[in-house]
Formats: structure tokens, C-alpha cells, sequence
């Protein structure tokens, strides 16, 4: 389980402006106006490779997308996906950076997220399932 954790986060999604259109249904024309307005922030992974949108970048342009099918516009769309994003980026950052044991059961998924900072000798642990619950149970070394 440590491995696939690991694997997750540090998966790197990304496609090229095609697949991403097909994937968004936003048009290429589109992607890159979003592109020059500093929506989207593609990626090159070598000298001379064509430009990768990553995972973000692909949920932004899909977000966005919808916005505008929705009557938005742009600005609006661009600040929507800005506030978005940073509630998304907060649980990223939990989910990396405290996430220390993950398991499953057949009704029952159980996050440790590690020891309390202001009492380790306690970890918070979240089991979700029909419902969420948080405990304070004593520290499991891993």
C-alpha cells in the first residue's frame, strides 16, 4: 500500500492539445486564448516537445468551459476557477504531505493522518463510510 500511495502522489497526468480539447470539449482556439491570458500554464517536458496540459490544467479548462456554456464570462470563469483551485490545493496538500496510512475494507475506508502536532503521542484518524467520522486514537508507528 506505501508504494501505491507513493505512486499517486507523484503521478504525473498530462496530454497534448488534442486530447485535451477531445477530453474538455473546450476547442483548441480556445485552449490556447486561455493560454495567452494566463488561465492554463502548459508544460514542456523537453527541448523541442509539444506543449503537455497537465491534470490541473485540465480541470480548469473544463471548469472554465462550463462556465462560459453557463453565460459566464471569462473573468468571471478565470476567478471562480482561481478560488476553486485553492480549496483543492489545500486537500492536495493534506492528502500528500499527511496522509500516512490508507485502508480499505469492504464498507469502511480508513485515513491515519498522522500524529497530532500538538499531541503526538495521538494520530487523527478518519474512517469514511455511510458517514465521516474523526478519532483521536493512540500514535500507530508505521
Amino acid at each position: 500500500m506505501d508504494e501505491f500511495k507513493r505512486q499517486v502522489q507523484d503521478l504525473d497526468v498530462s496530454m497534448g492539445i488534442g486530447e485535451t480539447s477531445r477530453v474538455t470539449g473546450a476547442t483548441a482556439t480556445q485552449i490556447r486564448y486561455w493560454e495567452k491570458k494566463g488561465i492554463v500554464h502548459p508544460i514542456r517536458h523537453g527541448e523541442g516537445q509539444n506543449k503537455r496540459y497537465s491534470y490541473r490544467d485540465i480541470v480548469t479548462i473544463s471548469f472554465v468551459k462550463s462556465m462560459i456554456d453557463q453565460g459566464y464570462t471569462l473573468a468571471k470563469a478565470e476567478q471562480d476557477a482561481a478560488t476553486h483551485f485553492t480549496f483543492a490545493e489545500a486537500l492536495q496538500m493534506i492528502v500528500k504531505e499527511r496522509v500516512h496510512l490508507v485502508a480499505q475494507t469492504a464498507h469502511t475506508l480508513t485515513l491515519n493522518f498522522g500524529p497530532l502536532d500538538n499531541d503526538p503521542g495521538y494520530d487523527v484518524v478518519a474512517e469514511v463510510g455511510d458517514q465521516v467520522t474523526l478519532k483521536r486514537v493512540p500514535h500507530q508507528a508505521n
